[in-house]
Order: C-alpha cells, then structure tokens, then sequence
C-alpha cells in the first residue's frame, strides 16, 4: 500500500518503471516461483520442476560470479538507490531465466497454441520491460542487461537441454 502511495505522487513514466522493476525484486521473483513450484508438485510434473529448480539456481549463483569478477560500476545519477556491481543485470538474468522457464513448460504442457503464444508474448514481453526499466532508472548500462538476457538465455537453453528428454517422451510420462 505504502508502495502505491508513492508510484501515486510520481511523473506517470517514473512511476510505471519503478512498479515494472520492482517485479524483478527477488521478493516478488520468490512468490512466482513458489507458485510454480507448488503447481508443478500438485500437477506432477517433476522433471519439468527439477528443470526449473536447476535453472533458477543456476541463475542466482551464476550472476554472483559473474559480477565478483567482472566488478563493473553501476552508472552515476542513478534515480533509485542500489549498491552492488552493474554487469549482469540480477533483475535481466533472474526475469530471463523464470520466464524463460515458463516459456518452455508452456511449449511442453499448453497444447492450445493461441495459449501458448500468448504465455510466449507475455513472457517476452515482461522480460523486456525489466531490461527497459533498468536502463530507464539508470542502474543499468545497456550492454549489463543484454548481458543478462545473454546469460539467462544460456541458463535456460542449457538446463532444458540436459535435463528435460524430447517433448514427446515428457508428454507421454
């Protein structure tokens, strides 16, 4: 409520990108993936939630090590206040990878394919407008968020590769 309140008092740009980054929080990025995680356990599909498990551990630990090396600065001026190196984008990987794995339960398990693409648009386009919001707020520099598009991109594609079988083999399961 507090949160509404002050995105109320602000320019209606500022106000739209600091509610859109705020869905890359980790806080808000733990309750969608609670709320995978207990769908996929109730729906028993297990080899899709040991993919996104994986997946999303990886991203944590792998976008750690990649800012401890590299230690690049966050740009000056920024209009939020936040600390910790720049390069990868945290808020690009973290969106890149849950919604990545969204996309692709979505191509194993909707079989609608209107549905489907509309799970694929949504995906994308929240992915997106994370990466925006974080240049627009000047946290980011443009190569930090396509960085971490690039290496949530690379999360995903590599943990569906070795852990997920043939989409018709997961179907028939």
């Amino acid at each position: 409520m507090q949160l509404l309140s002050k995105l109320i008092e602000l320019p209606a740009k500022l106000a739209f990108f600091l509610f859109i980054t705020t869905l890359g929080n980790p806080l808000p990025h733990i309750g969608f993936i609670l709320l995978l995680v207990a769908w996929l356990i109730y729906s028993k599909h297990y080899r899709l939630l040991s993919f996104a498990a994986l997946a999303l551990l990886l991203d944590t630990s792998g976008n750690q090590v990649i800012k401890q090396l590299i230690e690049r600065p966050r740009p000056l001026h920024k209009l939020i206040s936040i600390g910790g190196y720049s390069f990868p984008s945290g808020h690009s990987t973290g969106t890149t990878v849950l919604l990545g794995s969204i996309m692709i339960i979505a191509a194993v398990l909707v079989k609608t394919n209107w549905r489907r693409w509309l799970i694929y648009l949504g995906s994308f386009m929240g992915i997106l407008l994370i990466g925006i919001s974080r240049i627009y707020l000047n946290v980011h520099y443009p190569t930090d968020v396509l960085g971490g598009f690039l290496l949530g991109t690379t999360i995903v594609l590599l943990t569906a590769y070795f852990v997920l079988p043939g989409k018709k083999e997961l179907i028939q399961k």
